[in-house]
């Protein structure tokens, strides 16, 4: 396969807030890890699908510096929320005979919109909801946290059901914002923290930035569903926990960083672009993120196209 190279735009270049700047040019930091982060793979059991999802693990696995593992942000297949049992097995077949012949590497998982099956006729099916992905991917809860070579990772699960059981609505519910503080309150203040969710905390890109901002109030329209409804609840817990050094997200299909309180918020663009129709979502790249993470806690990404 045809394969590009690292793109020189220089809104893709490896992203670093101020801090990471300056330790850059004292050379005292060093290298803790290095992962791939992809996301919104929409699989298909149909070729273009499954074979742009191989190209995107081939083009990890082939980096000469190859990653240690990867995060996948969620939205594994296309959809599972309003198709039945047959449709979504196929889906995950699909994932799974790519991920077997294609990839070598461990990965985790969030959880995505659409790897939830909220198919209204299943609801009295045992495999309804979230239970049929976490048993897909192995996944004992729906959020957890792990150590890797000196960072602390949190998974969070953003997507939920809405007050009346219709799927869904995106927030971090209580239960989890009081494991997450839990989980933060134990983890050592000198250990750095990455957090990973679907849907992201804070990000520009909730903003349409295809339209024009109406001449008349001079306000700009934001797309509802694109980030966690109740982000403030977790940017005060992350004010009590400096230590919390990024997070991580996909959903939106696009590419930026948004820095506050001194967290680095990445989305991530998507593996399928604009859900495998085409290349290019608005302004992002189909393509997949590499962090490199280090020892004082500074962090680098830096955005591949895959073929």
């Amino acid at each position: 396969m045809n394969r590009r190279t690292l793109l020189k735009s220089a809104s893709l270049l490896p992203f670093a807030t101020a801090p990471d700047l300056a330790t850059t040019t004292t050379g005292a930091r060093k290298r803790a890890v290095r992962f791939a982060y992809l996301g919104d793979t929409h699989i298909l059991p149909e070729t273009k699908q499954m074979d742009g999802v191989a190209a995107c693990l081939q083009h990890i696995q082939k980096q000469a510096d190859k990653p240690a593992f990867v995060l996948h942000g969620g939205d594994v297949i296309m959809d599972a929320l309003v198709l039945d049992k047959a449709a979504v097995r196929k889906q995950w077949d699909a994932w799974n005979r790519v991920t077997k012949a294609e990839n070598s590497l461990p990965i985790r998982y969030a959880i995505g919109n659409h790897d939830i099956w909220g198919f209204d006729a299943a609801k009295a099916d045992g495999a309804y909801g979230k239970a049929w992905i976490q048993d897909e991917l192995h996944l004992k809860n729906r959020y957890y946290s792990f150590d890797e070579q000196g960072w602390h990772f949190v998974v969070l699960d953003s997507v939920q059901p809405k007050a009346n059981g219709v799927w869904y609505a995106t927030n971090v519910d209580a239960e989890q914002l009081a494991w997450l503080e839990a989980d933060l309150q134990k983890t050592p203040a000198t250990t750095p923290v990455l957090v990973m969710s679907h849907v992201p905390i804070l990000t520009a890109t909730v903003f349409d930035f295809a339209q024009p901002i109406p001449a008349i109030d001079g306000k700009q329209t934001m797309i509802d569903g694109l980030a966690v409804s109740n982000a403030p609840d977790l940017v005060a817990l992350f004010v009590k926990f400096p230590n919390v050094k990024a997070c991580l997200s996909g959903h939106t299909h696009l590419l930026d960083q948004v820095v506050y309180n001194n967290v680095s918020y990445f989305c991530n663009g998507a593996v399928s672009g604009n859900w495998w129709k085409s290349e290019m979502h608005r302004q992002t790249h189909a393509g997949y993120a590499l962090f490199d993470l280090y020892d004082d806690g500074t962090i680098e990404r830096t955005y591949l196209q895959y073929a």
